[in-house]
């Protein structure tokens, strides 16, 4: 189980690699999480080393890699059979249609991430703390996207963009307990738009 602070580590590297084609130096990840200190850093990545998900090429300036990189082209299709469909109002029958999902051509695919969710300030949008959502990379999105916003270079946040008359930009909650931010464009900076969710139950 990896610590809160090692699953920051570890989404900042994916999300780092993921934008800029190529793996954080260490300073750059402190830095990133608003460490001081590139030991605690060293720390972190170990710890990730240890847990296998993360691989150190001594020697090279950028030498961390996601053990996952390597892994998901050789797992093959990732595929589950659907079985029919399923009544959520009234009741229906449930008939087998004998297809499948490849999940792999769902939630992968280039510039892809994954980042667990922290809070609950999109709960309308049924995005659970806890949850993984799945984000494309890029730097744009459309009106009503739902994306990962850096503001100020600093502070990462998953909100609604919504796209204002002015000029501005409005960060919406989906929760009545949050209010929306509306800032000025050149303080936030786009850094992906959600593409799927995923969810697992004990």
């Amino acid at each position: 189980m990896l610590t809160e602070r090692e699953q920051d580590t570890l989404e900042f590297i994916r999300a780092y690699i993921a934008e800029q084609g190529r793996s954080p130096l260490v300073s750059e990840i402190a830095e990133g999480l608003g460490l001081r200190s590139q030991g605690t850093t060293h720390r972190y990545i170990q710890a990730l080393v240890d847990a296998g998900l993360l691989e150190r090429h001594v020697g090279r300036t950028r030498g961390l890699r996601l053990t996952e990189q390597a892994e998901w082209p050789e797992t093959g299709p990732l595929t589950l059979p659907v079985m029919g469909k399923i009544a959520a109002g009234r009741l229906i029958e449930a008939i087998a249609d004998e297809s499948e999902i490849d999940l792999g051509d769902m939630f992968t695919g280039k510039g892809r991430f994954v980042l667990k969710v922290n809070g609950d300030s999109m709960i309308d949008k049924a995005i659970m703390s806890g949850d993984y959502v799945v984000v494309q990379s890029q730097s744009t999105a459309r009106h009503g996207d739902i994306v990962v916003a850096l503001v100020d270079g600093f502070d990462a946040t998953l909100k609604t963009l919504l796209l204002n008359d002015d000029g501005s930009i409005t960060l919406m909650p989906a929760n009545v307990n949050y209010e929306p931010v509306t800032l000025p464009a050149s303080r936030v900076r786009i850094q992906g738009v959600v593409v799927g969710q995923l969810r697992t139950y004990p």
